[in-house]
């Protein structure tokens, strides 16, 4: 396989171990928390927020920091503010914007949520392991960088 044909193989490994973590993290969040991933995503978006300083975030904001489209966000938005987790307001600024807080009780559902994204994500690594069915997507997975990734070997027979 030439290199751009690795390199999608790669990406197609990468995109399904990303999926299955996605699953098993939003049947964990659902079942203790009532909450989907990208719910427990916008949220975690709007902490990051808060520890960066800003205190709360832009509907705009919220929107590319998610991947959510704008029509998505608002839906998102909409469920996230009906069961408490976050405050709503137009921007004293601009009226146009709507500025979006956090809750104490959404803070209590990240401390809680977290713990629950770290276990579905040590499950599939650990699968991985077991299955032994990519040595180098679980290296990287695992952040290590002990020493440079093999290159392939050249299986041709040697020039006599």
């Amino acid at each position: 396989m030439g290199d751009d044909a690795t390199l999608i193989t790669q990406w197609n490994r990468l995109s399904r171990v990303h999926r299955r973590i996605e699953t098993r993290a939003e049947r964990r969040l659902h079942q203790h928390l009532g909450l989907g991933v990208s719910e427990f995503y916008a949220l975690r978006t709007l902490w990051e927020g808060v520890r960066a300083g800003t205190g709360l975030l832009y509907l705009n904001d919220l929107a590319n920091g998610t991947g959510l489209s704008q029509s998505a966000t608002s839906r998102l938005v909409t469920r996230l503010r009906d069961r408490g987790l976050i405050t709503t307001h137009a921007s004293p600024h601009d009226r146009r914007s709507v500025e979006i807080e956090l809750t104490a009780l959404a803070h209590d559902v990240l401390r809680l949520g977290s713990p629950l994204l770290q276990q579905a994500v040590e499950e599939v690594v650990r699968q991985l392991g077991a299955d032994k069915s990519d040595e180098d997507l679980l290296r990287y997975l695992k952040g290590a960088t002990d020493g440079p990734t093999p290159q392939p070997v050249d299986r041709q027979a040697p020039a006599h």
